[in-house]
């Protein structure tokens, strides 16, 4: 083990709820404020959203996602020493008789959410709540370091499918009574569907809804928020309409729409913790 993936694995062997994370957060929050990694593209982000927004409610937003980002590393660092404690962090639970409802049916089921809250905690708590969860995941090029998430998120309970190699077994999984977890916030490029996000032009992966057209399975929203350090909430929604008809492109169009809007909801309720950082407009 090199580089980053040893720094990751020390840090994971100090972090443990209590002192040693919020000494973790503090220091990771204080470097990333001082530095601002990406803050030139979050602020510009943020005025493409909330176009009416006061500058002094963007810098503290961009401050706040500085804040739940070194919050999240420290808590899925002590989480993946003791998985078993995302059913104790998750504190409130809105919604679960529609997952249950869909799991009794022996149907599987497409969980719609994005990088908003912990979503790796979220993972964990509906792997270890008995829904058979894998996600659709983007590995990092470092072999060590994706090596190293892996080894976590199967501690954790969550299967993972490559999203380069994805498409038929995602269906198949999803088709079979499986959990699939898919995460279509981020910017896509040319290949994407042409689409609105927060009512600005933009790419968005075809994937999810081609495969809720191909799988049938429903599409459910679910996101987590943090209330406090390690105490989180999370909104499990009625499944999306999806629309089929034969028109598979018209089709592809309005239900990705149909998504955004979902995932532009997840988003307005707590818009410090989500990752701003990233050029979702790049069109």
């Amino acid at each position: 083990m090199r580089g980053k993936a040893r720094a990751i694995n020390l840090l994971a062997r100090f972090s443990r709820r209590g002192w040693r994370a919020s000494l973790l957060a503090g220091v990771l929050s204080g470097g990333l404020k001082c530095v601002r990694p990406r803050g030139r593209v979050a602020v510009e982000n943020l005025r493409l959203a909330y176009p009416e927004a006061m500058e002094r409610w963007i810098r503290a937003t961009v401050n706040g996602v500085y804040e739940h980002i070194a919050w999240m590393t420290a808590e899925y660092l002590a989480l993946v020493r003791n998985p078993s404690q995302a059913l104790d962090w998750i504190v409130t639970v809105e919604g679960k008789e529609i997952l249950d409802r869909i799991k009794s049916t022996g149907s599987g089921a497409i969980i719609l959410t994005g990088h908003i809250g912990n979503w790796e905690l979220l993972a964990a708590w509906l792997a270890q709540s008995g829904y058979p969860l894998s996600a659709v995941v983007r590995n990092p090029d470092d072999e060590d370091l994706s090596e190293l998430i892996s080894v976590y998120r199967s501690s954790l309970g969550v299967g993972v499918f490559e999203k380069k190699f994805v498409m038929k077994d995602a269906v198949r999984f999803a088709r079979n009574g499986g959990f699939l977890g898919l995460l279509p916030d981020q910017a896509w490029n040319i290949t994407g569907v042409s689409s609105q996000f927060f009512g600005r032009t933009c790419y968005t992966a075809r994937g999810p809804a081609a495969i809720a057209r191909l799988s049938g399975a429903p599409v459910v929203p679910v996101v987590s928020y943090r209330i406090a350090p390690f105490k989180h909430e999370v909104r499990i929604c009625e499944p999306l309409p999806m629309v089929k008809t034969q028109d598979s492109e018209e089709s592809l169009r309005e239900n990705t729409a149909t998504m955004n809007r979902a995932l532009e909801k997840m988003i307005l309720a707590r818009p410090e913790q989500w990752l701003w950082l990233h050029r979702r407009w790049r069109y």
